[in-house]
């Protein structure tokens, strides 16, 4: 992103004396994002029933997820729940009068962020309790209540009737049946939160080389996937179909990362030597952190698309701009390719080129969330803030998992004076992608504006760590 980029960024930051007023929290927590199989049994019913986004959730009201699928939480004190596959929870009333609600994991996996000022929020697994202090961290929990806790920021509190101890960053606590809470060491904080990670689609549907028959069962997947609509193409995958031949394994697992499913869809295209299972594999370690580039003599337009992800990830956005292009020219007809074109000819600033190229994309791909979510961009740098808005909404509506949606509203609601509001919505976008530098740095600029300094040289610390190539927190730290 250029100068340029970043003022018009900065201007959408500014906010108003109204935006820095704090808004009034209800006690009620909010099923924000569902991807996928979501359903919400009411307190004290036993039935379930499909969950929707935006659904108010109350004290005992229970929330699950099916398998490939994840839900996004807000809770009354506007932290973050980022819910896993298999994953079943209850939202519970807060410990002492006026103070937080609490969240009992039952079984499955849950990634917990805030950076608002919390006071302390209590959680229950099968065998222990914990006391969250103004944290990040990532809890496990087995189906034989075994508990896992990777606290990535702040302090936890982590007891049951055997024992208790205490976490810092970067440390890990396990509880097993019977035992007290010991801590050990913490794996890389991405191997642990790869589910949580958004990872773009780079195929084309037409490279993959599916046969007659395989398109005739997948048409409905495959559908969805041209259109778009990623989440769509991963819920209309047939059932209990087990992918045979290569090509269905890798499409197969295309829709898999579009849930985060990183570990099961490397797993389906491990032992395939096809450049676009490579280019699978390398998409998934660009987003790790691990990016490489494979060279210059790529062909097929998914190879490109995954080359130009790894370029950016190196802060060489010629190149990615430049593989863009290709993955474009490889095949004209795919969507993708021309939002991804359209993406970084916006990054450099080249607004007449990033409109043409994003209106070949939604021509084509009318359904990607990342398209509209950069329509609403350019929009905004129009100063179409009502149309942009509308973007923003429809790609979050299209795929709740898209940190660049919630990005993008929350700018423009904090611009528009809804400060609280509007950092909620970043702190939801950095949730979706916490190992992304930018979106912490739009954080703190956010935090600078309720005059909260120490947040703010929090977040652009913790940017500068995750990206040093990136130029956005040293300007804000500047500024």
């Amino acid at each position: 992103m250029n100068l340029k980029t970043h003022l018009i960024i900065l201007f959408l930051v500014a906010a108003t004396a109204l935006g820095l007023a704090q808004a009034a929290m209800d006690n009620s927590a909010r099923l924000l994002g569902v991807e996928g199989r979501v359903e919400v049994a009411r307190a004290g019913v036993a039935e379930w029933s499909a969950g929707s986004t935006n659904q108010l959730l109350n004290h005992g009201d229970r929330v699950r997820t099916g398998p490939r699928s994840r839900a996004i939480i807000q809770l009354s004190d506007a932290s973050v729940l980022r819910v896993n596959e298999l994953t079943t929870l209850e939202i519970r009333p807060p410990q002492a009068k006026g103070g937080n609600a609490g969240l009992e994991v039952n079984k499955g996996s849950t990634y917990f962020f805030n950076r608002e000022r919390p006071g302390t929020v209590e959680f229950r697994t099968p065998l222990a309790s914990g006391a969250i202090r103004g944290t990040e961290f990532h809890l496990l929990v087995a189906d034989n209540g075994r508990t896992e806790v990777a606290l990535l920021d702040g302090a936890v509190d982590l007891t049951n009737n055997f024992g208790g101890t205490s976490l810092a960053p970067g440390e890990q606590g396990v509880v097993d049946p019977g035992q007290p809470p010991r801590k050990t060491a913490m794996l890389e904080a991405s191997s642990i939160i790869q589910w949580v990670l958004y990872y773009p689609a780079i195929l084309d549907a037409e490279e993959i080389g599916l046969s007659d028959a395989e398109r005739t069962a997948l048409a409905d997947s495959l559908a969805a996937y041209r259109a778009g609509d990623l989440l769509a193409a991963q819920s209309r995958y047939p059932e209990n179909r087990p992918p045979g031949s290569e090509a269905e394994r890798i499409y197969r697992a295309a829709t898999l990362l579009a849930v985060g499913q990183s570990g099961q869809a490397t797993q389906l295209v491990a032992n395939i030597s096809s450049p676009l299972a490579a280019a699978l594999r390398q998409m998934v370690a660009t987003v790790q952190g691990h990016p490489a580039s494979r060279g210059d003599s790529l062909k097929l337009a998914g190879e490109w698309m995954a080359e130009s992800y790894a370029w950016q990830a190196q802060s060489k956005l010629e190149g990615a701009l430049a593989a863009a292009r290709q993955a474009a020219n490889q095949s004209p007809q795919f969507g993708f390719a021309w939002a991804r074109v359209a993406e970084l000819e916006f990054s450099f600033a080249n607004n007449s080129a990033a409109r043409r190229a994003l209106d070949k994309s939604l021509a084509l791909s009318p359904r990607l969330a990342q398209a509209h979510a950069l329509k609403g961009f350019i929009l905004a740098g129009q100063g179409k803030f009502t149309a942009a808005e509308t973007s923003f909404n429809d790609a979050v509506a299209l795929d709740s998992a898209l940190a660049n949606a919630w990005l993008g509203r929350g700018l423009l609601r904090i611009r528009a004076g809804h400060g609280v509001e509007g950092r909620q919505d970043l702190q939801v976008a950095a949730t979706l992608e916490p190992r992304r530098s930018i979106l912490r740095s739009y954080l703190a600029k956010a935090w600078s504006q309720t005059r909260d300094p120490a947040r703010a040289e929090k977040e652009l610390r913790l940017a500068q760590k995750l990206d040093p190539n990136d130029p956005t927190p040293w300007l804000y730290s500047a500024i």
